[in-house]
């Protein structure tokens, strides 16, 4: 069973893990985040795309259950992978300073959406889907546990262009 976690505890832990993520963003140079071939062909700022595109998702689906309302699958039927290369795809020739903006705003966004639900509901599973799982931990997953995640791909890369 998935522990409870209250409203405050993790707002708190994805505050924590934004402010660690766009510290070690912002000790890097535009050509750093631009580089493609941190992960696969991926730049940094593609990694920044991602992170937003899955936390976009998590915002409708909040929303959903804010508004009592089934949240539809805006990829149906696609894998993960499938899934990573349309959100690839889609943000790979905007600008920097957009996909930073983006990122920004739809943290924020993610937090207010995370505000509006109770205790109750963010450890109670998503009212139309199959798991009994929390809502909880997917919101991590896609927060500041993917943070960390990425983090790392983005540490390793650093540490390799230094050998």
């Amino acid at each position: 069973m998935t522990e409870f976690v209250t409203k405050a505890e993790l707002l708190t832990r994805m505050q924590a893990g934004y402010t660690e993520f766009t510290n070690l963003l912002s000790s890097l140079s535009d050509e750093q985040l631009t580089t493609p071939g941190v992960n696969g062909k991926w730049s940094i700022k593609d990694n920044i795309a991602h992170l937003s595109a899955w936390q976009n998702r998590v915002i409708t689906a909040l929303q959903a259950i804010h508004n009592q309302v089934e949240a539809g699958d805006p990829t149906p039927g696609m894998s993960e992978d499938e899934i990573n290369e349309l959100y690839y795809q889609t943000s790979k020739d905007r600008p920097l300073s957009e996909v930073r903006n983006e990122f920004a705003a739809v943290s924020l966004e993610l937090q207010s959406a995370v505000e509006r639900l109770s205790d109750q509901q963010l450890n109670s599973p998503l009212p139309w889907g199959k798991s009994q799982n929390s809502i909880w931990p997917w919101i991590a997953g896609n927060t500041y546990e993917h943070y960390q995640e990425h983090t790392q791909i983005i540490q390793e890369w650093l540490a390799s262009r230094k050998a």
